[in-house]
């Protein structure tokens, strides 16, 4: 059986999950950015220092939980993908990529793409061939 749709579905999330991995890690390295802090000092001038480094310390927290969702959804995506070649293991499959999309739900489109991927991959049975 042919599983064109659950192939493509998971690696156009794939490739969203790494412009996601590229933006937390921007998001998490924005902590130590003396440059940003300044630039954000001079456009918020009503703004204390606190609150500066209280809201990089938030986008520091965010880039790190994006950047693990990315790697944790793209390695269980592409082992899913590894078992789906060939319709080897299409349950296991299919659970690969539910739970990647679960786990990548942080990023909307590449999580709906994973669950839909995942769940077209349960439902699909093989047809029956006369013999």
């Amino acid at each position: 059986m042919k599983r064109t749709g659950e192939f493509v579905m998971s690696i156009i999330a794939i490739i969203i999950n790494v412009l996601a991995f590229s933006g937390g890690f921007n998001f998490h390295s924005a902590q130590s950015n003396d440059e940003l802090k300044r630039q954000w000092a001079d456009a918020a001038p009503n703004l204390s220092q606190a609150e500066i480094n209280q809201s990089l310390d938030t986008m520091s927290q965010i880039g790190t939980f994006v950047l693990y969702a990315s790697v944790i959804s793209v390695i269980l995506s592409i082992i899913a993908l590894v078992f789906l070649k060939g319709n080897k293991k299409p349950v296991l499959s299919g659970w690969l990529l539910i739970v990647a999309g679960i786990v990548s739900l942080v990023e909307i489109i590449p999580g709906i793409l994973y669950l839909i991927a995942g769940i077209m991959t349960l439902v699909r049975k093989p047809k029956d061939r006369l013999t």
